[in-house]
């Protein structure tokens, strides 16, 4: 269970964060979200694809762990066999929650159940006179960029959604005899990618967003790789 409360020296002046994460949190978690900022390091590991909320209709750019729900094939025993871990699992126990007083006002909060926050070992977080640690200040800084960075994924589907590039498409992923059928999974359309006007090219480019597609479009080739990981695992 996770217990989220904001962060204050009055309550967690002898509180210790350890880096590193819990990646027996994800175990039975199939894909997991990603930022534009980590497409070209995740696709040299794991696919890279969008899902569409059923509800919003709004897309979100994961990274495929598994092949079915309640698999991943990146975690065992707690520990992360991948080589690229996604960067939203390097914020714990920290995150960002609004604020009680200004619900538009985010501030830091922690986990106070997890694994990484104790008493006895670890970085303090707030030094004798209250204020924030060296250590604190780098971990929030981190914790304020990968909101920003989320800030501009969705900035980014948001654009392809608008541009119409998002086209579903059904998997057939190998598995030692078997054939799996994946479906709900979307991809840039390549040709609409190379049919679009000049000037809307032009401007994903401005933008820096070429690479990441380009990023996600090579990350497919992954998907022969989560075959192999699914027949390893039996």
């Amino acid at each position: 269970m996770a217990r989220i409360v904001p962060l204050h020296p009055d309550q967690h002046s002898k509180l210790k964060v350890k880096d590193g994460a819990e990646f027996h949190l994800v175990e039975g978690e199939h894909i997991i979200p990603l930022v534009v900022h980590e497409f070209v390091a995740a696709a040299t590991d794991m696919p890279v694809v969008f899902v569409k909320n059923t509800d919003t209709g709004q897309f979100q750019a994961v990274a495929m762990l598994g092949i079915k729900p309640g698999e991943n094939l990146y975690t065992k025993d707690g520990k992360w066999l991948g080589m690229y871990v996604p960067a939203i699992l390097t914020q714990s126990p920290f995150r960002l929650m609004p604020n009680s007083h200004n619900q538009e006002q985010l501030i830091l909060a922690v986990n106070e159940e997890s694994t990484l926050a104790d008493d006895d070992e670890g970085e303090l977080l707030f030094g004798e006179d209250g204020q924030p640690t060296e250590y604190l200040k780098k971990r929030q800084k981190g914790v304020e960029t990968y909101f920003e960075h989320s800030q501009v994924t969705q900035g980014f589907m948001a654009l392809l959604a608008e541009m119409e590039l998002l086209v579903e498409r059904t998997l057939n992923i190998d598995v030692g005899e078997e054939k799996i059928n994946l479906s709900g999974i979307y991809f840039v359309d390549e040709e609409k990618l190379g049919a679009l006007p000049d000037e809307k090219f032009m401007d994903l480019k401005r933008r820096g967003f070429l690479p990441v597609i380009y990023a996600h479009l090579i990350s497919l080739n992954q998907m022969r790789r989560l075959g192999q990981l699914k027949t390893e695992r039996g």
